[in-house]
């Protein structure tokens, strides 16, 4: 994506059910950005992956051979399907927005856009499933901000 007129590389960890875990905005695609990425990623979940899923950039075999040496890597473009469908709707969100004029900023919105989609997905307890609470997976973004909010106003 483009920041300030120039381009910046996105890294996403999906997890296997497509929880988006960790977003990471980067001047560089080398080997220190994308070793700075996984770690922030395995920080967020707490575990340590058995299988790594790429594209096929140069940069990852020698990060993740420093930052996860005992992990399974694949890479290829079958592979890494997840992780383009869902790049697909931050990409879509971004266009409208016409770019972003500095990093943090680029750096906020990815990492906002990818905790609304895992909201509306019911990957966290705000909203609840549709099972508990009856509320129908469209609507469940809409009763999950209401929680977020009220609880933001009670404190």
């Amino acid at each position: 994506m483009k920041v300030g007129r120039q381009w910046r590389y996105v890294y996403r960890a999906v997890d296997e059910q497509g929880q988006v875990v960790d977003v990471y905005v980067s001047v560089r695609r080398d080997t220190e950005a994308t070793a700075t990425f996984f770690r922030r990623a395995l920080q967020t979940t707490d575990c340590q992956p058995k299988v790594v899923t790429t594209d096929k950039a140069a940069a990852y075999p020698p990060a993740l051979a420093q930052v996860l040496p005992e992990v399974l890597h694949l890479a290829g473009k079958c592979e890494q399907q997840t992780i383009e469908r869902d790049h697909q709707h931050l990409k879509g969100r971004i266009r409208s927005m016409r770019s972003f004029k500095t990093d943090p900023t680029a750096q906020v919105v990815c990492a906002g856009h990818s905790f609304m989609r895992n909201l509306r997905q019911g990957f966290y307890r705000l909203g609840g499933t549709e099972e508990a609470t009856g509320i129908s997976r469209p609507l469940r973004l809409m009763h999950a901000w209401d929680q977020i909010t009220i609880r933001l106003l009670a404190a």
